[in-house]
């Protein structure tokens, strides 16, 4: 997957957290997409939704987009997700992709 890929995937996705990866890849950050390998979106929603409760119980302010990434993860499934990760000044945001790479499913 090539940034300009990536960012049309972002871009269609609509979310503020798809939105500020998207800018920060045309900005020129860094990014991986980890496509060989997939992974249901349900087992991802399961570790993402106890780390941010984990989060939130030491009074810790997360950078992850929870409130909005976590429901479109919760939504898709036992779909196969990719993982990728873009580079932004704060961290990075995680994106998830399906496995075919063409849409964005949640951006963390």
């Amino acid at each position: 997957m090539d940034r300009d890929e990536l960012i049309a995937a972002l871009e269609r996705h609509g979310t503020e957290g798809a939105g500020r990866a998207a800018l920060a890849l045309c900005a020129g950050t860094s990014f991986q997409v980890w496509a060989g390998s997939t992974v249901p979106a349900s087992r991802l929603f399961a570790v993402w939704t106890w780390r941010a409760e984990c989060l939130a119980e030491d009074g810790i302010v997360s950078r992850w987009d929870f409130d909005q990434g976590l429901p479109d993860l919760r939504r898709a499934g036992d779909t196969p997700v990719a993982l990728g990760r873009v580079g932004t000044g704060e961290g990075s945001h995680l994106v998830f992709l399906t496995a075919d790479l063409s849409s964005c499913v949640a951006v963390l």
